[in-house]
């Protein structure tokens, strides 16, 4: 009997230890009391890293006390911050009454190195060291997100905070070797409440990683749009037609040209300006990426929408006369891509279905999930030729998408509430250059078309 107590007595420490060590395992993940405790420590003056114009800068934006006017950066390859460059910005008005906005550039970065980085928004009184690591820009993998769209008319923000950090937190407890990330825009729901910035910045990786990001419609909301106050974007082209809420812009990582578009700037030679200006900076560029939140070929009902067929005639030729390969988008919450497309038909390629593409002829559209509780399912409705593939789950997700020096751009999407990859795509590439500009500019390649499909009359008066 005494032998039984003590056979049973090991078996439970057994168990309570297995149990222990499970829970040590799933305690890396941060509880949402543990969250709204940190949730309740921070607010719109958190900083916000954003890409510099090429891999070795990195740019810097955060609010602060209207009365502090010397931001500055400091950045050591050691965490006591001994040998530090010292980085000095400037400083604009606010969004908000009683603040300023501070922006940072720090320059001569090298890849695949650890630096620390510590900020002031008047030359004292530093935060403590944050780390910031490098990466190869030969062969690299970035994050794509969307729609994290934190309301603060409908949902706690702390929760809707929490959602985004989780997906974020399955990413990069997943993927390591993570460069940066592109958001597909609606960075808020309203457009013009700071604590929806406050909900999005929140996450403490935002601290460690630059996020590229565009304006989608509902950062275009409000009395006065606020999304161009907490960025710092590179090489920002205002246009003829600046827009209130923000501006389109490009820079390069590598070999690759991210083109970063306000396509709520529809009906505007500006977009065609950008890409040229993108273009002609960068012609060495083996891979073109454009980014714009509407899913012009796109996974639900925003598509079918007047607006997604203005952008389809207007916009998407100065990507098909550049000779894109890639169009990220976001909008319909709904994670798909397209067959390749060009002038709105469809480019048949034999090995599309086999998920790896050769060379292909046309550009390829892929919609992100959304990232804060607020995916979508498909609906029968929208059920698009275009189409490729589009996951049903209607859960929130992320992509991961590496372009490597041998020419593949591999795209790996994930279902972060099941915990599964749910597709992957490859492009491959082994010529390099590009088409030339054949579709007549902004007013004979997207204009005058337009214009003639939308009024008959104007197509007979030009003879078309």
């Amino acid at each position: 009997m005494k032998l039984k107590r003590i056979v049973s007595f090991v078996l439970f420490i057994g168990i309570i230890m297995s149990l222990t060590s499970v829970a040590l395992s799933a305690s890396e993940k941060i509880s949402l009391d543990d969250w709204k405790s940190y949730y309740s420590t921070i607010d719109n003056t958190i900083i916000n890293l954003t890409p510099g114009a090429d891999e070795s800068e990195l740019n810097f934006s955060w609010h602060s006390s209207f009365t502090a006017q010397k931001p500055v950066v400091r950045i050591s390859e050691n965490e006591d911050m001994s040998d530090y460059d010292e980085f000095i910005g400037t400083t604009s008005v606010s969004d908000v009454i009683g603040q300023r906005v501070n922006r940072v550039t720090a320059t001569g970065l090298e890849e695949n190195t650890t630096y620390y980085y510590t900020y002031s928004s008047d030359g004292d009184d530093f935060s403590e060291p944050s780390v910031y690591i490098t990466h190869s820009s030969d062969s690299f993998k970035f994050l794509f997100v969307s729609d994290q769209q934190p309301n603060s008319e409908k949902y706690d923000l702390a929760e809707n905070s929490y959602k985004w950090n989780t997906v974020l937190e399955e990413a990069f407890n997943n993927n390591d070797d993570i460069s940066f990330i592109v958001s597909a825009g609606d960075m808020t729901n309203s457009g013009d409440v700071k604590f929806e910035w406050t909900a999005t910045l929140s996450p403490k990786y935002l601290r460690s990683y630059a996020m590229a990001t565009v304006v989608g419609n509902h950062d275009n909301r409000g009395l006065i749009p606020t999304y161009s106050h907490y960025v710092n974007n590179p090489n920002t082209y205002l246009g003829l037609w600046p827009s209130i809420a923000g501006n389109g812009y490009w820079f390069r990582y590598g070999d690759v040209l991210f083109v970063m578009i306000n396509s709520n700037k529809i009906n505007s030679h500006d977009t065609y300006k950008l890409v040229d200006l993108a273009v002609d900076a960068n012609p060495d560029a083996k891979w073109r990426i454009g980014v714009m939140h509407h899913d012009v070929y796109g996974t639900g009902g925003h598509a079918s929408q007047e607006s997604a067929a203005k952008i389809r005639a207007l916009v998407v030729p100065a990507f098909e006369e550049n000779d894109f390969d890639v169009i990220l988008t976001g909008h319909d919450h709904i994670y798909g891509r397209s067959y390749f497309m060009d002038k709105g038909e469809i480019v048949r390629n034999d090995s599309y279905n086999s998920g790896v593409v050769t060379d292909p002829d046309g550009i390829l559209y892929m919609t992100s999930f959304a990232s804060s509780g607020n995916s979508r399912k498909p609906s029968e409705d929208h059920n698009y030729p275009w189409l490729g593939y589009v996951n049903e789950s209607g859960n929130d997700g992320y992509s991961t998408i590496e372009i490597t020096d041998d020419g593949e751009f591999i795209i790996k999407a994930f279902d972060s509430t099941a915990g599964e990859q749910i597709d992957e795509f490859k492009i491959i590439k082994t010529d390099f250059t590009f088409e030339e500009k054949d579709n007549g500019g902004y007013f004979y390649g997207a204009l005058i078309p337009y214009l003639c499909e939308k009024y008959p009359f104007f197509a007979k008066i030009l003879g078309k």
